[in-house]
C-alpha cells in the first residue's frame, strides 16, 4: 500500500469522510503483536459484559489496574476499543467485534461492533 503523493492521501481521506469508499486496510504486524492472550480476554469481557468503567473491568478480570489500562490503550491505538471519559471515570467500549487479516498483503480491517449486531458482517 504505497502512496505516490500527498494529494492521493487527501483524496482517499475525503472519500472515506464522504462515505464514498472504505479506509485502506492497516498493517497487521503491530496488531498481531498486541493481541496477547490477556488482550483477547479483555476484549471478550468488554463484548460480553460491557463494564461501565475501567474500575469495574479490573474487578471482573482480577488483573491489576495499570495492566488493564495499558492493554486498553494498546487496543484503542489499533481501533478495537474506545475509551470514553465521563467525569473522572473512563468507560471502555468495544469498537470492533472481529478482525479480518489478509495474509497476502499483511493488512487488517476491524469489523465494527454495530456491523456484527446488524448482521452486516
Amino acid at each position: 500500500m504505497t502512496r505516490t503523493s500527498l494529494t492521493e492521501l487527501r483524496e482517499e481521506m475525503r472519500g472515506v469522510a464522504r462515505g464514498e469508499r472504505r479506509a485502506s486496510p492497516l498493517p497487521a504486524a503491530p496488531l498481531l503483536a498486541a493481541l496477547s492472550r490477556e488482550s483477547l480476554d479483555l476484549l471478550g469481557v468488554l463484548l460480553r459484559r460491557r463494564p461501565a468503567s475501567i474500575t469495574e473491568l479490573v474487578s471482573i478480570t482480577g488483573r491489576a489496574q495499570p495492566n488493564v489500562s495499558r492493554s486498553l490503550r494498546t487496543l484503542a491505538a489499533h481501533g478495537l476499543v474506545r475509551l470514553v471519559r465521563e467525569g473522572r471515570e473512563v468507560r471502555p467500549e468495544p469498537a470492533a467485534s472481529a478482525v479480518t487479516v489478509d495474509l497476502a498483503t499483511g493488512t487488517y480491517e476491524a469489523v465494527p461492533v454495530a456491523a456484527m449486531i446488524d448482521g452486516a458482517a
